[in-house]
């Protein structure tokens, strides 16, 4: 309490940013949420940390810095541009950035649209913050109307003359990238992922509507840019990740299969009640879903250690003990040919393994983190701009070299992933069938 002002702040100790201050009690109030505070049980990078053994972050302290960071935006945009700032589109930006992962479900990444098959976290997102929830209470408590503009933000349906407030939020140059990079680099140890956050703040600027880097922010740019490209490839798509992503996705498969076959009876000892309709392939009210987190599933994978079923119990014990499958290629191809699948398949098989979930084809783009690319199909996310040295706008990749080089050099990666008994083998009896193409 400020007993000048009477006013209630609350101060969060941040390891990346060190004190975030709230002051306004909608924001606070939203943090106090029970939907919000479901975000201190989920990972912030899902699987990672079997791979990195700091990655234990949760959304819960990325969303509070991704409020945060829009926060410093806003201001300097309000500094540079001349922006007049109207309290309640400054409190729509910021509570936007506040819930923009209020939906995502246990493992991030690594269960969607598998524990919901073809919904999404932001059409879950949208849901929390439109629906019978606390959340929205608080947002129509302050002004009816609120909860469905703070979506609209989400969505990127708001007036032309308001969508860099959208893209502060969603695109190539969002406050969501600026936490996650920073957060994300810090507790994995990744120093490549790490730029100067204040830096690249207070070289952006509001140009014809649209938030663009000034001609002398664009070393701050490719900084950006590069801290992103090898975050990436070095953390995101690392293949110890994948593949305890595989292993995970593959064990929901198997035990949704036996539920299909009537031998796993959901009202059996095995599985969490909060998991059952998951598992059974029912409608997933938004009650059933806000009350899951990485807890339950953890819970029932070792239930499932214990299992009837071999390939149930194997697979449990391979993701807990982390005993994962591995990556046949060290270089992976471009796009392995059909009949080097066949050949893998069948000596899975050969091996004991059945390779529906035992051989299995990874793809990087398949990740829900797209990397910069400046001219993409329709729908594509915003491309960032920077004004160049006679005060024109322009997309990025044409007034830096840099980020030029970088856009044009396209990385895709393919790996089959298998059990460490039968990789050497099979490795070697792909070797002279597998094509040669980029990626890493």
């Amino acid at each position: 309490m400020d007993g000048r002002q009477g006013r209630v702040e609350k101060v969060f100790r941040d390891p990346v940013h060190d004190f975030i201050t709230v002051s306004h009690p909608v924001l606070i109030a939203l943090i106090d949420t029970p939907e919000f505070q479901r975000l201190r049980r989920l990972r912030q990078l899902g699987c990672a940390f079997g791979t990195y053994h700091g990655a234990e972050h949760s959304r819960f302290g990325h969303s509070l810095g991704a409020m945060h960071v829009m926060g410093k935006v806003l201001a300097r945009l309000a500094r540079a541009a001349g922006l007049q700032l109207d309290p309640d589109l400054e409190l729509l930006a910021q509570a936007a950035a506040l819930l923009h992962d209020v939906g995502h479900g246990p493992f991030s990444h690594g269960l969607e649209r598998v524990l919901t098959p073809g919904v999404g976290h932001e059409q879950w997102t949208r849901a929390v913050v439109t629906g019978p929830t606390s959340i929205r209470e608080v947002l129509e408590g302050y002004g009816p109307g609120l909860a469905a503009r703070v979506a609209a933000v989400l969505d990127g349906e708001l007036p032309g003359e308001l969508a860099w407030v959208h893209r502060l939020v969603s695109s190539q140059l969002d406050v969501d990238r600026m936490d996650y990079l920073l957060r994300d680099a810090l507790f994995t140890g990744a120093f490549y992922g790490r730029f100067d956050l204040e830096r690249l703040i207070n070289t952006l600027t509001l140009v014809d509507g649209q938030v663009a880097f000034t001609y002398k922010g664009l070393p701050n740019a490719e900084e950006y840019i590069l801290a992103r490209h090898y975050m990436y490839w070095q953390v995101y798509f690392h293949k110890t990740t994948r593949a305890q992503d595989l292993v995970l996705r593959s064990l929901w498969r198997r035990v949704q299969e036996l539920v299909r076959q009537g031998l796993h009876p959901l009202d059996g000892p095995w599985t969490p009640p909060t998991l059952r309709p998951f598992l059974a392939g029912e409608p997933v009210a938004l009650e059933q879903y806000l009350a899951v987190d990485d807890h339950d599933v953890m819970f029932a994978i070792k239930m499932w250690l214990h299992h009837p079923d071999p390939v149930v119990a194997d697979l449990s014990a391979r993701f807990l003990h982390r005993r994962l499958l591995k990556p046949v290629w060290r270089q992976p191809p471009a796009q392995p040919q059909p009949q080097v699948l066949e050949e893998a398949a069948r000596l899975v098989r050969r091996r004991g393994w059945d390779p529906a979930y035992y051989c299995l084809l990874d793809r990087t783009e398949d990740v829900a983190y797209d990397l910069y690319v400046p001219a993409g199909p329709a729908g594509a996310s915003h491309p960032i701009l920077a004004v160049d040295a006679h005060g024109q706008l322009q997309e990025l990749s044409q007034v830096s070299d840099i980020i030029r080089a970088l856009a044009r050099r396209a990385r895709t990666a393919v790996n089959l992933y298998v059990p460490a008994e039968v990789r050497d083998e099979l490795a070697q009896r792909l070797k002279p069938v597998a094509p040669q193409g980029a990626g890493r």
